[in-house]
């Protein structure tokens, strides 16, 4: 099984919390994802977005479509392979 690591920017409210769960916008590029969850939240002042970082796992068979759908997904700042 292949784990990434991806970190979505995700849009902050008026009250400064985020406004979205950004791995629903992810573009896995018709792999089928076995297991996903979010990690952690990053909000550095002054930004007015945070950064979230998710979990997923899948086939080793298919992390290179997956990383091409991370490449075209908005969101995405950055992914892990590990």
């Amino acid at each position: 099984m292949a784990i990434f690591k991806v970190t979505f920017r995700n849009a902050l409210n008026s009250e400064g919390e985020p406004f979205e769960l950004p791995a629903d916008k992810l573009n896995a590029n018709g792999v089928v994802i076995d297991s996903y969850g979010y990690v952690e939240r990053e909000i550095r002042e002054g930004d007015s977005f945070s950064r979230d970082l998710w979990e997923f796992e899948i086939s080793d068979k298919d992390a290179d479509r997956f990383v091409e759908g991370l490449k075209i997904t908005p969101n995405v700042i950055e992914y892990t392979k590990e």
